[in-house]
């Protein structure tokens, strides 16, 4: 189980409309900063997560339905990911995405908890 807290919430970073949410670590760019939601990982360089493994977003618990190639790379190089809520298998799975069940957007506050359990 890892452990990240939330420390910036970007103007543009959810959407309702929008089943995806951005979440990068400090180092994030300028240009995706409002577009994103900025973690602080305990440690993510040993973050390992499968298809079948829970993600708490506070209290609102999601399964991992799918998993891009690159996405377990990319959280422990950089704590990105790009988390897609959606009940539909995707057709053109993106290589760095995380897909969710249940397909509603979470609430996401500054300070909350995010728990990777693998």
């Amino acid at each position: 189980m890892h452990k990240a807290k939330v420390i910036f919430i970007g103007e543009q970073a959810v959407e309702q409309q929008e089943p995806i949410i951005l979440f990068f670590g400090e180092g994030v760019t300028d240009g995706l900063r409002e577009y994103s939601v900025i973690q602080k990982m305990e440690d993510s360089t040993s973050v390992e997560l499968a298809v079948g493994d829970f993600i708490l977003f506070g209290d609102q618990k999601y399964t991992i339905t799918h998993l891009g190639e690159f996405a377990n790379k990319n959280l422990q190089a950089i704590e990105h990911a790009s988390f897609i809520f959606s009940e539909e298998e995707p057709h053109d799975k993106l290589t760095s995405s995380v897909y969710l069940v249940p397909n509603k957007i979470p609430k996401i506050s500054l300070g909350m908890e995010i728990t990777y359990q693998g």
